[in-house]
Order: C-alpha cells, then sequence, then structure tokens
C-alpha cells in the first residue's frame, strides 16, 4: 500500500466519501406505490437517470428487512450499500439530496 492509498483509507475512514472514486454504492429504496414522499424520491430518480433498485414493502421480505434494519416500516428509506458498510437514509428530501450528490459526484 502506498502512501496516497493509505491517504484515501483514511479519509475515507472519516468520510462517507468511497475508496475509488468512481465506485457507486449499490442502492435500494424501500418505498410503497401510493405514498406521496415516495413518489417524489422516485420521480427525482427518474429525473437524475440513476439506477435504484425499488423494494415495495407491501412485500414481505422487503418489509422484514426494512423492520429487522430500522424497527419501523416508515418510508421512504433508501438503502446505501458499499463494500465496507451499509445505512439506511430516511426523509424524502434527504434521500433526494444525496442523491443529487451522488449523481453530480459521478
Amino acid at each position: 500500500m502506498n502512501n496516497s492509498d493509505l491517504e484515501q483509507e483514511m479519509i475515507s475512514a472519516f468520510t462517507d466519501e468511497p475508496l475509488e472514486k468512481n465506485f457507486t454504492p449499490k442502492l435500494a429504496l424501500y418505498m410503497t406505490p401510493f405514498c406521496p414522499f415516495c413518489i417524489y424520491v422516485k420521480s427525482a430518480i427518474a429525473s437524475l437517470d440513476m439506477e435504484v433498485e425499488m423494494r415495495n414493502i407491501y412485500e414481505q421480505e422487503h418489509f422484514e428487512e426494512l423492520i429487522s434494519a430500522r424497527k419501523r416500516a416508515t418510508v421512504p428509506v433508501l438503502r446505501i450499500s458499499t463494500p465496507n458498510e451499509e445505512s439506511w437514509l430516511p426523509e424524502s428530501t434527504d434521500i433526494v439530496e444525496y442523491l443529487k450528490e451522488l449523481k453530480q459526484a459521478n
């Protein structure tokens, strides 16, 4: 590991920046089809032309995943998976802001 790699790893340890500049985290939106906040996020995803897996919590498997991770079933929630960690981002406006920043960074 050279100094540049070590520096990038240390920066990543203290920020939310991915280790690779062009790395895109795997995204999954936990949502329901008729929730207005979910529709707002899905519209932003479409306008940003981003690839985000849609997980309808009316399907038992996705409902259980959300409850297990967050202890609540409120949606929308964006699941952000990287090789080093997994995080959950609630709140539609925060999700859209995150997606805009991610799109701009890539």
